[in-house]
């Protein structure tokens, strides 16, 4: 390499150095969208992008760094992929592709018993279980009518509206020989036990074996990712239980709570994916979007809200500025809406990124080297031979 190469790479050094510094004055923000499902189609994600490249731009923000952490908070988890499967299934419903409908059904509903906290589960399986039961009719699979019946009863109500299809699909099963008895332990101890969705107490549990085509357990504690399989006969389960930190499901629970979401579980989403402030985007009238942040360390909202065109760079730029910190003449951007109750920070040194030890050394670096390529450069690759006389 030339002597040109090496000075050129001893600066990209020296650069390289620098920005450490220059990132660490910038927050990282997190955008999470809060519309519904129907408005994650009409450019949820694009939204979302702009106002993250708006917020690469500013002096005193960041976007967050995952780019897959970015479009989770868009695209949310499973409960918002079952809202999404349940309004295709309407629309072909409606156009009577029954078959269509059954298959988009039935992907919601595995993602119900299997994916999503119990507290969904429950509110939404009635949907889907009388949908099905409707479609497996129209289809001519009494099979899978008779299941979707069965699960149907499990929902709370009375199920009126659809009586002509229970009676005609529900299957008794008082007259079914016992099956052998399952024991149900779980890790931590004391999780909540599910036979059908209905509740059997505090593990450890015994409870007569079931049909492992019908009938599941469920098992769940605070805090953990529900557990799910299909009941048989003559078990001894032991459930260790995973933590539940899918970012998806939790931008999923904070969604369900729209307009008015609990500020502790946004700031554990903000939490989750190394932000310092929130920024939170719901749909508000005919094309309109209002913006409103959240500090994460005080779990705190912002005491004014932003309210915007629903598109366009100059809307997206205003919610940018609103949510960085502002920039005082001569002085550190305040981070917080509390910060100012806080011990006084350290001033920001006027050098900026020359002000930081490893931009000096770096710089002490790039130096020495230059010297050695010019003392290279004067004197060559001959040797120079010193004498000494006396």
């Amino acid at each position: 390499m030339s002597r040109f190469g090496f000075a050129g790479a001893a600066f990209a050094v020296t650069m390289m150095a620098a920005a450490p510094a220059l990132a660490l004055d910038r927050i990282p923000v997190a955008v999470v969208w809060m519309g519904d499902a129907a408005s994650l189609d009409a450019g949820a994600l694009r939204t979302v992008e702009e106002v993250n490249a708006q917020l690469s731009r500013s002096r005193t923000a960041r976007p967050i760094d995952g780019v897959e952490d970015r479009r989770a908070l868009v695209d949310g988890g499973p409960a918002t992929r079952v809202q999404l499967l349940l309004r295709r299934a309407e629309q072909s419903f409606v156009k009577l592709r029954y078959a269509d409908a059954a298959r988009d059904y039935e992907a919601a509903e595995g993602l119900l018993l299997n994916e999503v906290p119990l507290e969904v589960l429950r509110s939404s399986l009635a949907d889907v279980e009388r949908s099905l039961l409707a479609c497996y009719d129209q289809l001519g699979r009494p099979a899978d009518a008779a299941r979707a019946a069965e699960r149907l009863s499990w929902t709370p109500g009375t199920n009126e509206d659809m009586k002509r299809l229970m009676d005609k699909y529900l299957v008794t099963r008082a007259w079914e020989p016992a099956r052998s008895p399952v024991s149900v332990d779980s890790e931590p101890p004391g999780a909540l036990v599910y036979r059908d969705l209905r509740e059997l107490g505090k593990a450890p549990q015994t409870m007569p074996g079931g049909d492992p085509a019908i009938d599941v357990i469920d098992v769940e504690a605070p805090g953990y990712r529900r557990a799910h399989r299909e009941l048989r006969g003559s078990e001894q389960i032991k459930v260790a239980l995973v933590k539940e930190d899918r970012l998806g499901v939790l931008v999923d629970a904070i969604r369900a709570q729209a307009p008015d979401a609990d500020p502790k579980s946004v700031a554990a989403v903000g939490r989750r994916v190394g932000a310092t402030r929130v920024l939170v985007l719901l749909p508000d009238g005919h094309k309109k979007l209002l913006g409103r942040w959240l500090d994460v360390d005080h779990a705190a909202w912002a005491p004014e809200s932003a309210r915007v065109d629903a598109t366009g760079a100059p809307a997206m730029e205003k919610l940018a500025m609103y949510v960085a910190p502002k920039e005082p003449a001569g002085g550190a951007p305040e981070l917080t809406a509390t910060a100012a109750a806080q011990k006084e920070a350290p001033k920001k040194s006027r050098l900026g990124a020359w002000g930081k030890w490893y931009t000096w050394v770096a710089a002490g670096a790039v130096a020495g080297l230059i010297i050695v390529l010019v003392v290279k450069d004067k004197v060559g690759d001959d040797s120079l031979a010193v004498t000494a006389s006396h």
